[in-house]
């Protein structure tokens, strides 16, 4: 895999063979010749210092559970104060490690990974930002399981949230949306175009469903003749009439190793309950597995 050139601000930052492994936590299945590749924003995961969202050890080791339990072999995650937050999580997951932006806000994107996955940081997508205060930048990292190597940013989009008090506010919001959606459809193309790295894929919690007709912001993305959204069907953890807006998706080259159905959303509201579902996010792991067998393409 050759290393991007120009695209980044560097930071000084199918299945032939099941494993079915156990530990005192949880149950999983790995897949020896495939790779999971997610997403899931743990909401305000703090340092333990005037957290937002105050947890407690044991609300920790329950979000390493969930993300275990998720199969996830990289996976991309949002909402996390700075590396020491992230781990307070590692800590509980002695197998795994993690990167994260760590500019100057409370809700930085990461990622966690399974040691023994060639996993670099590659550093900080800041056109994102549009120089907005507080706006999330997308990190960017190069990654390799098996025969398969590819580069994924992960993001976090504008919300459209309460704070957003006046019609004004809103469509701001989703002006500002749409724009990061066309910025990183931009992001995606050069690199097809301008590196010897075909195999792309954004993953995050984008802020908006795929199926929206009324102010949709996903547009740009969605009109990519390189990009394809993996998880627009699939139905929120909290409610069955919506649609989720955590993401996962893929270059048409990266497209070829796509286990075909294997999208899902790792419901944790399934095996906790309400209060314990709570300490841990509002959102579920969301999760896609591609092939690792074919040989590298590119």
């Amino acid at each position: 895999m050759k290393f991007l050139r120009g695209h980044l601000c560097l930071l000084t930052l199918l299945a032939p063979c099941l494993l079915i492994l156990t530990s005192c936590q949880s149950s999983r299945v790995a897949y020896a010749d495939q790779v999971v590749v997610g997403t899931f924003n743990i909401e305000w995961l703090g340092d333990g210092l005037e957290d937002m969202k105050p947890r407690t050890d044991e609300d920790c080791r329950r979000i390493a559970d969930v993300i275990d339990r998720s199969g996830a072999d990289v996976l991309g995650v949002q909402e996390i104060e700075n590396l020491a937050s992230l781990k307070r999580v590692l800590t509980f997951l002695p197998d795994h490690d993690g990167f994260v932006t760590e500019l100057d806000i409370k809700q930085n994107v990461g990622v966690i990974f399974r040691k023994g996955l060639e996993v670099k940081l590659l550093g900080t997508y800041t056109p994102l930002t549009l120089d907005i205060p507080r706006m999330r930048a997308g990190l960017v990292v190069s990654c390799r399981k098996g025969a398969f190597d590819w580069i994924m940013m992960i993001v976090h989009l504008k919300s459209t949230s309460r704070a957003d008090s006046t019609d004004e506010l809103r469509d701001e919001s989703r002006r500002i949306r749409s724009k990061q959606a066309a910025i990183l459809r931009s992001w995606a193309d050069s690199v097809v175009k301008t590196t010897q790295e075909n195999d792309v894929m954004i993953v995050g919690d984008l802020n908006d469903f795929t199926g929206r007709r009324e102010n949709a912001t996903l547009t740009p993305l969605l009109g990519s003749r390189e990009m394809t959204f993996l998880t627009g069907t699939l139905k929120s953890c909290r409610n069955p009439n919506w649609y989720v807006i955590d993401h996962v998706l893929a270059s048409r080259s990266a497209m070829n190793r796509l286990v075909v159905g294997s999208e899902r959303v790792d419901d944790m509201r399934s095996y906790l309950d309400d209060r314990q579902a709570a300490r841990v996010s509002d959102h579920c792991p969301v999760t896609v597995r591609f092939s690792t067998l074919e040989p590298d393409n590119d």
